[in-house]
């Protein structure tokens, strides 16, 4: 007996699978007569310009897919409006202007941004730059007038 039942036990999935299958298959509307005769009527109205296409195609929608009495507007199926509550945007209160004591006090002027020369000419004593000044070189290091200058792609950069 007990040879009997290890011998049956593999056999019991592969028979549920099976059950399943033909039950999952009976319970498809899509491939059920009376939806296979809904869109062969639908695709003969369609061939022969008949008016009804719009009441057999509802039909066969119903048939096929399970749709509750279908109405339609325009080429969208018709739902009742959606109610969405108007957004709500919190403003957090603006602070108080703050005074100073002697009343109003004016911005200092923005800082200047000094751009940097560009050197125009070269020579083995140094270079001169296009705002006409003259750095001397000392060595590989063109010296500006507050104290050495970098050289980058034309520009000399002087402290």
């Amino acid at each position: 007996m007990l040879s009997m039942r290890w011998i049956a036990l593999p056999a019991l999935p592969a028979l549920l699978l099976v059950l399943a299958s033909g039950a999952a298959r009976a319970q498809d509307p899509l491939k059920s007569p009376e939806c296979g005769a809904a869109i062969a009527q639908l695709q003969a109205a369609r061939a022969g310009d008949a008016a009804d296409v719009a009441a057999l195609r509802d039909s066969a929608a119903r048939l096929c897919l399970g749709a509750s009495q279908p109405t339609r507007r325009g080429n969208r199926w018709a739902q009742p409006p959606i109610a969405v509550p108007a957004p709500v945007i919190e403003v957090p209160p603006s602070p108080p202007p703050s005074r100073s004591p002697q009343g109003y006090v004016p911005l200092p002027p923005p800082l200047p941004i000094e751009r940097p020369a560009t050197i125009t000419s070269c020579d083995p004593n140094g270079c001169w730059t296009s705002e006409g000044a003259r750095l001397p070189r000392q060595g590989p290091i063109l010296i500006g007038p507050n104290g050495p200058c970098t050289v980058q792609a034309g520009s000399a950069f002087c402290r």
